[in-house]
Formats: structure tokens, sequence, C-alpha cells
């Protein structure tokens, strides 16, 4: 599995990250978390929206009113200046190119002059390079930034995810913390010393795939 980033710049302004233009030039950020073709020209996303609580009030309000008849949204507030957006698609020229290549969008963010940062997922070169002419084909300036081999040992161990899913449940991550390592090493099996050494390593792996995205 590969794991590429790269950038393009919009042939057609109706896609998911683009519900609302003009958020990333006040300031706001807005990211596809997930991205499902439908059809040749139609799709799903979630979209992750967030900025200032007053801006995004502000620019968020009578949604319905500011989105064009080529999609339909539902908004969510999970907490001021964070919101949650599921959109439906209707005039997706990219979705049947992202369909037909092999390849999973892990996330696409907007940027600045209408361009769009993707995370693209795809099980090899030759799969990724077949994406990447398309998108050329399409008419689309491709920028690579990185590319690498996406393999398990990237992610969380057995171990290191159980440590720190029983952490934040027995309130750990808390502010104020609920417990301590001496409290939760024993449920974990472990020393007090090696749990925050397992929690560690866990964190610094959970703040890296979070902060490189």
């Amino acid at each position: 599995m590969r794991r590429v980033i790269l950038s393009y710049k919009m042939v057609n302004e109706h896609i998911c990250t683009n519900v609302i233009p003009g958020l990333v030039e006040c300031g706001m950020n807005v990211e596809a978390l997930r991205c499902a073709p439908s059809g040749p020209r139609s799709g799903y996303s979630m979209l992750r929206i967030q900025g200032p609580p007053e801006l995004c009030e502000t620019k968020l309000a009578n949604i319905d009113e500011k989105i064009g008849d080529w999609c339909t949204i539902k908004l969510s507030k999970n907490a001021p200046g964070d919101y949650i957006a599921l959109v439906s698609n209707s005039d997706c020229d990219i979705c049947h190119i992202i369909a037909e290549s092999g390849c999973f969008v892990e996330s696409a963010r907007a940027q600045e002059n209408g361009a769009v940062l993707w995370i693209i997922l795809g099980p090899d070169v030759y799969t990724i390079n077949s994406l990447v002419e398309a998108l050329k084909k399409s008419g689309r300036i491709v920028n690579i930034h990185s590319t690498r081999v996406q393999d398990s040992r990237s992610g969380l161990t057995y171990h290191q995810a159980r440590a720190l899913r029983i952490a934040f449940e027995e309130g750990y991550y808390d502010i104020p913390r609920r417990t301590t390592l001496e409290d939760i090493s024993p449920l974990i099996g472990c020393s007090k010393s090696t749990l925050n050494i397992i929690l560690r390593r866990a964190e610094r792996k959970v703040l890296a795939e979070h902060l490189l995205r």
C-alpha cells in the first residue's frame, strides 16, 4: 500500500470542500474526512469545518441559502468553531476518476486560490500513477508533495491501542485527571514505568499521524 500527498487546482468548482466558497480565505479550515463516489458525477462526503467560533456562526448561518443546487448539506455542531457536514454532491466530475482508479481518498483539504490537498491511498505505484495521469488528462495541474509505503508499523500495536483506550476510559486524559498511571497499570497488567513508556509511544504515533496529515 502506498500513501501519496498531492494537490491540484480546481477545474470544476462543484467539489465538496468548496461547498461554501471562500471559507479558507476567511481563515477557516475545511477538510473532507470521508469521500465515497456514488455515480459517474455524484458522491458523498463528510466534512469537518473549523474556525473562530464567531466567524463560523456567521459563515455557516442559513447554510441552505448559501450552497448551490448541485449539492445538499446536513450540518451538525460538535463544539464552538467545530462542525461536521454531510454533503451529497450531484455534479462532481472527479468522482468517476476516483472510482475507476482503485485508489481511496484518505482526506481532502481545501486551500487558498482554489487548490485542494489530497491524501491518497493506493495498492501500488501503477495504480497511483494511473490516478495522477487521469487527473492530468482532465485538465488539472497535479503536484506530488510526498509518497511513501504505508504499512502496519505506522499504526498502533495491539498493546498500545489497548493501553491508550483503557487510560482514556478511566479518565487519565480528562482535565483534571481522574486517575493515575499507578491506578490503571494493574488494569493493563504492567508496571507504572512500563505503562508510561507504552502510552508515550502511542501518543507520539497518534500525534504524528494527525499533525503530518
